[in-house]
Protein backbone atom coordinates (compact mmCIF):
# COMPACT_ATOMS: atom_id res chain seq x y z
CA UNK A 1 0.00 0.00 0.00
CA UNK A 2 2.84 2.15 0.86
CA UNK A 3 3.89 1.90 -2.97
CA UNK A 4 1.09 2.77 -4.53
CA UNK A 5 0.55 5.75 -1.88
CA UNK A 6 3.76 6.97 -3.36
CA UNK A 7 3.08 6.19 -6.55
CA UNK A 8 0.12 8.38 -6.51
CA UNK A 9 1.62 10.95 -4.33
CA UNK A 10 -0.74 10.92 -1.92
CA UNK A 11 -0.66 9.45 1.95
CA UNK A 12 -1.49 5.81 2.76
CA UNK A 13 -4.26 7.43 4.81
CA UNK A 14 -5.59 8.98 1.45
CA UNK A 15 -5.01 5.89 -0.69
CA UNK A 16 -7.02 3.75 1.19
CA UNK A 17 -9.85 6.13 1.70
CA UNK A 18 -9.74 6.04 -2.07
CA UNK A 19 -9.80 2.77 -2.20
CA UNK A 20 -12.10 1.95 -0.07
CA UNK A 21 -14.37 4.90 -1.49
CA UNK A 22 -14.02 2.43 -5.09
CA UNK A 23 -14.97 -0.43 -3.71
CA UNK A 24 -18.12 0.62 -2.66
CA UNK A 25 -19.05 2.15 -5.30
CA UNK A 26 -18.34 -0.94 -7.43
CA UNK A 27 -15.16 -0.36 -8.58
CA UNK A 28 -11.46 -1.89 -9.06
CA UNK A 29 -9.57 1.29 -10.11
CA UNK A 30 -8.36 3.86 -7.50
CA UNK A 31 -9.38 7.59 -8.58
CA UNK A 32 -7.30 10.33 -7.46
CA UNK A 33 -7.09 13.69 -8.04
CA UNK A 34 -4.02 15.17 -6.86
CA UNK A 35 -5.13 18.82 -6.28
CA UNK A 36 -7.99 17.59 -4.00
CA UNK A 37 -6.37 15.30 -2.08
CA UNK A 38 -3.29 17.75 -1.57
CA UNK A 39 -5.85 20.15 -0.03
CA UNK A 40 -7.46 17.35 2.09
CA UNK A 41 -4.33 16.61 3.76
CA UNK A 42 -3.42 20.24 4.39
CA UNK A 43 -6.79 20.66 6.28
CA UNK A 44 -5.96 18.15 8.46
CA UNK A 45 -2.94 18.94 9.20
CA UNK A 46 -4.45 22.04 9.57
CA UNK A 47 -6.79 20.93 11.99
CA UNK A 48 -3.82 19.68 13.96
CA UNK A 49 -2.24 23.08 13.75
CA UNK A 50 -4.97 25.24 15.13
CA UNK A 51 -5.39 22.51 18.01
CA UNK A 52 -2.00 23.34 18.87
CA UNK A 53 -2.11 26.74 18.80
CA UNK A 54 -5.39 26.76 20.90
CA UNK A 55 -4.03 24.96 23.54
CA UNK A 56 -1.41 27.28 23.40
CA UNK A 57 -3.74 30.24 23.97
CA UNK A 58 -5.45 28.91 26.58
CA UNK A 59 -2.00 27.94 28.70
CA UNK A 60 -1.41 31.67 28.17
CA UNK A 61 -5.12 32.67 29.16
CA UNK A 62 -4.85 30.23 31.93
CA UNK A 63 -1.56 31.68 33.51
CA UNK A 64 -3.36 35.71 32.70
CA UNK A 65 -6.23 34.23 34.67
CA UNK A 66 -4.50 33.38 37.74
CA UNK A 67 -2.82 36.97 38.35
CA UNK A 68 0.30 35.52 36.40
CA UNK A 69 2.26 36.72 33.15
CA UNK A 70 3.33 34.23 30.01
CA UNK A 71 6.87 34.29 29.04
CA UNK A 72 8.45 37.26 27.50
CA UNK A 73 7.42 36.70 23.46
CA UNK A 74 4.88 33.83 24.23
CA UNK A 75 1.86 35.99 23.33
CA UNK A 76 3.65 37.25 20.04
CA UNK A 77 4.41 33.84 18.74
CA UNK A 78 1.04 32.61 19.53
CA UNK A 79 -0.45 35.31 17.15
CA UNK A 80 2.08 34.69 15.07
CA UNK A 81 1.61 31.13 14.63
CA UNK A 82 -2.32 31.48 14.37
CA UNK A 83 -1.37 34.41 11.64
CA UNK A 84 0.68 31.40 9.49
CA UNK A 85 -2.07 28.81 10.52
CA UNK A 86 -4.85 31.32 9.09
CA UNK A 87 -3.09 31.73 5.66
CA UNK A 88 -2.40 28.18 5.38
CA UNK A 89 -6.29 27.91 5.64
CA UNK A 90 -6.90 30.70 2.79
CA UNK A 91 -4.48 28.60 0.54
CA UNK A 92 -6.33 25.54 1.05
CA UNK A 93 -9.64 27.00 0.30
CA UNK A 94 -8.14 28.62 -2.40
CA UNK A 95 -7.26 25.23 -3.99
CA UNK A 96 -10.84 23.53 -3.12
CA UNK A 97 -12.24 26.45 -4.87
CA UNK A 98 -10.42 26.63 -8.02
CA UNK A 99 -10.98 22.76 -8.33
CA UNK A 100 -14.54 23.54 -8.07
CA UNK A 101 -14.20 25.86 -10.66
Amino acid sequence: MTAAARQRAVTVARFLAAAGLAVARGSTTVHTNEQLDAAIDELVALRTAISRVGNNVNQIAFVYNAGGQPLPGELDRALTTVNRVLTRVDDAADILVKKRL
